[in-house]
């Protein structure tokens, strides 16, 4: 069944953190909690823990309410974003430490066991031998993820734990992660979208301490309900332009700048209102066009950014801010360039101003409700 959380609210003095929230884990899901830094993630994953306790609402496990059950008598793991570990254990003694003191009294012989298969999971064999201080942070941090591995917890919290290490190992550390946790219900708190989208089953964005939208990955991807859902879960961030309706005669568009309308007729009877914003993500702009339908514009370019397999062009266009992704740069781009950017008017999320509810998604309206 997973993990119930039940109107939550908790505030700290007059700021409400978490506002009568509601959000259902699937079991054995990989469910990432997404938002900015400083919007309650690791709140809501403390008391979905039990290390504290809400100051309404419930948490059930599979259909149990355990919302005063210490965190001592429930069987789960929490891994932080520091890399906490023991500093007078070996790595050894960190991943066997939960094991020492468990109710199982395990045979050393077992014990070792365990430890040498976790170890060999998460690829530290060789360093077990090692105090923490001689580790490199990718050793520690999977040190501190076998030591919550092996005590064999229904659930594991992990609240940010590649925020300290580089580039290269956190993208090593994703393609693991989701291997060694498969068949346990993970809830991993996260501001990075590339998290979710690579490693997760399901996601919840928080937003103003509420699950503004919660799904399967694929789905809250393919249609973000909320503006701001749909501006964050992207990699990069996607652009939100505002646009105008222009009608005329039998037709209309949105103009989102001098230049650039978008014709929107197929969708006139879903449009009751005369602004909205649009998501444009930065992979569906490009350099070339190679669709007939394409709409073509002028922007300047701004800086240039490398990320990983891709790179990122900033560019500014009438003022307006946005991110386009090259991922094999036909030519370097510098700083003050005038580039013609085309756009497929079918890639495209149409939300409502007012209400920044989603409209329309890559050329398909949705139902209302």
């Amino acid at each position: 069944m997973g993990i119930t959380v039940e109107n939550i609210k908790k505030s700290y003095g007059r700021n409400v953190v978490l506002d009568e929230l509601s959000l259902d884990v699937p079991s054995e899901s990989f469910t990432s909690i997404l938002a900015p830094t400083g919007s309650g993630k690791t709140t809501l994953l403390r008391i979905m823990a039990g290390i504290e306790k809400p100051d309404i609402g419930r948490v059930l496990y599979n259909g149990v309410d355990v919302t005063s059950v210490p965190v001592q008598k429930r069987k789960v793991s929490m891994v932080y974003q520091e890399f906490i570990n023991y500093p007078s254990m070996t790595a050894y003694e960190n991943i066997a430490s939960p094991l020492r003191v468990s109710r199982e009294h395990l045979a050393e012989k077992e014990i070792d066991r365990r430890v040498r298969e976790i170890a060999g999971l998460l690829k530290i064999s060789d360093v077990l031998g090692h105090l923490p201080e001689e580790l490199s942070g990718g050793e520690k941090q999977r040190t501190a993820i076998a030591r919550a591995l092996i005590k064999g917890s229904e659930f594991i919290f992990l609240d940010e734990p590649l925020a300290n290490l580089d580039y290269k190992l956190r993208e090593e550390l994703r393609g693991e992660l989701k291997t060694v946790f498969k068949g346990t219900t993970i809830i991993y708190a996260t501001p990075e979208p590339i998290d979710a989208l690579s490693m997760s089953t399901h996601v919840g964005f928080l937003l103003d301490g509420k699950i503004a939208q919660f799904g399967k990955v694929h789905e809250v991807y393919s249609r973000p309900m909320n503006a701001e859902v749909g501006r964050y879960f992207n990699e990069p961030l996607t652009n939100m332009l505002e646009g105008k309706l222009v009608r005329r005669g039998e037709s209309a568009s949105l103009r989102l700048s001098e230049e650039l309308e978008i014709k929107v007729d197929p969708f006139l009877k879903y449009m009751k209102e005369n602004e909205y914003i649009v998501g444009i993500r930065p992979q569906d702009l490009s350099t070339v066009q190679d669709r007939v339908h394409m709409v073509p514009f002028e922007a300047t370019v701004d800086f240039t950014e490398i990320v990983g397999s891709f790179t990122t062009l900033h560019l500014v266009h009438r003022d307006k801010n946005l991110g386009i992704v090259i991922y094999q740069p036909e030519k370097s781009h510098r700083r003050g360039d005038t580039i013609k950017v085309y756009l497929d008017p079918q890639s495209i999320y149409i939300y409502d101003k007012k209400s920044k509810k989603l409209i329309i998604a890559r050329g398909e309206p949705i139902a209302a409700g």
